[in-house]
């Protein structure tokens, strides 16, 4: 409690001297230097605070309406941080492909640099770094290939099967269901099937997915809401909101668990060697290959969360629509009839309506809405 009511004494401290320098400036006619680069229009930015405010709690949104005004690419000062924020398709794909090497960099929060996490993930590297090219190399052969997908397509049957099942259980007897929490440990036992081959969560165990639930929100919730210190960098020391603390905790749970899971997959795979028994590989196992090749280090985050949120703000949206929910009823029933046919992830193809309701989720409700912010080279 002492500390953050001195981080928020200096912040004011800051805040103050900083109007009294503003407006000392305005009644001595006092001239700065101004930089010779010329930056796109936008509003006004007020003193000190720029154009924060004006984003509101939507941002997404707000710049979709500013855009009306100021055009395509516009500046915003958020804080002493200048931001060029492009909204054109066109203009993206110059400034995303054409010129892609100069905007390659990363503007990287302050919470994303706890543990040293943001040299380690390729969401946050440089493309020029060998360390990205490590895990783009192991993304495309060694997680998304289709060989490695198809592997593991049993795993992700099987955990739609016991989803099935519970929720068959739960109906008959007439219980209530917390979707949200269904659709996140499906979503968690799915993604951990494919890089583990083991369920991390069960559906009548609610402490244990409530605890990675807490550790993934946690984690989601503390790098992407703001952060002072991202935009006044002279805080950073400070800390005055606590979101570095907290995203440590939250960061060090998860990787101790990951570290537990390596740990214990390179105990079996040296019994395995003394043994004749095999088993199939997993994304575990490739990427501890890589590691034992190349000496590097591996950390993947799935996205869980976004996922699951998308699933819930769907039948949110259907149930709030029946017409919608029946005419979706009615393409499922047509591909899959009312026996029990196995759901197979090819069978999404003849599902065009289902398609078309998770993409308008996606617009109204999108998990995340902006992209990671990009930071030019000069």
């Amino acid at each position: 409690m002492i500390m953050e009511n001195l981080a928020i004494l200096v912040i004011l401290s800051f805040v103050f001297i900083s109007i009294i320098h503003h407006i000392l400036k305005s009644k001595l006619g006092i001239k700065t230097h101004k930089s010779s680069t010329k930056f796109p229009p936008g509003p006004k930015p007020l003193p000190i605070i720029g154009n924060i405010l004006e984003l509101g709690n939507q941002p997404h949104k707000a710049l979709a309406k500013l855009s009306q005004t100021y055009g395509p690419i516009m500046t915003l000062k958020l804080g002493n941080i200048t931001t060029v924020v492009i909204s054109s398709p066109m203009l993206a794909k110059q400034v995303l492909q054409i010129h892609d090497q100069i905007c390659s960099h990363r503007t990287i929060p302050d919470t994303v640099k706890v543990l040293n996490h943001h040299l380690y993930s390729m969401g946050w590297l440089p493309p020029s770094s060998p360390q990205w090219r490590i895990l783009r190399r192991v993304c495309a052969t060694k997680v998304f290939s289709p060989q490695q997908l198809d592997s593991t397509q049993v795993l992700r049957q099987k955990t739609l099967r016991e989803l099935m099942d519970f929720m068959k259980e739960k109906s008959e007897k007439g219980e209530v269901l917390n979707l949200s929490e269904i659709y996140f440990t499906t979503i968690l036992n799915s993604v951990s099937n494919t890089f583990f081959s083991i369920n991390l969560a069960h559906y009548e165990d609610s402490c244990k997915s409530q605890e990675f639930k807490d550790i993934i929100w946690g984690i989601g919730e503390e790098s992407s809401k703001p952060n002072v210190v991202d935009f006044f960098p002279i805080f950073g020391l400070l800390d005055p909101q606590g979101a570095r603390a907290r995203m440590s905790k939250h960061t060090e749970k998860l990787i101790a668990f990951v570290d537990g899971l390596m740990e214990e997959r390179l105990k079996s795979r040296a019994l395995e060697k003394e043994t004749t028994n095999k088993r199939c590989k997993d994304v575990l196992d490739s990427i501890l290959d890589v590691m034992l090749e190349d000496n590097s280090q591996i950390l993947f985050a799935a996205g869980v969360d976004s996922t699951s949120i998308t699933i819930v703000w769907a039948m949110s949206e259907l149930l709030r629509n029946p017409e919608k929910l029946e005419k979706t009823r009615e393409e499922l029933q047509c591909v899959y009839g009312k026996g029990e046919q196995v759901l197979e992830e090819s069978h999404v193809s003849k599902l065009p309506y289902l398609r078309a309701v998770v993409k308008e989720t996606w617009r109204m409700h999108p998990p995340g809405p902006l992209l990671i912010p990009h930071k030019t080279l000069r």
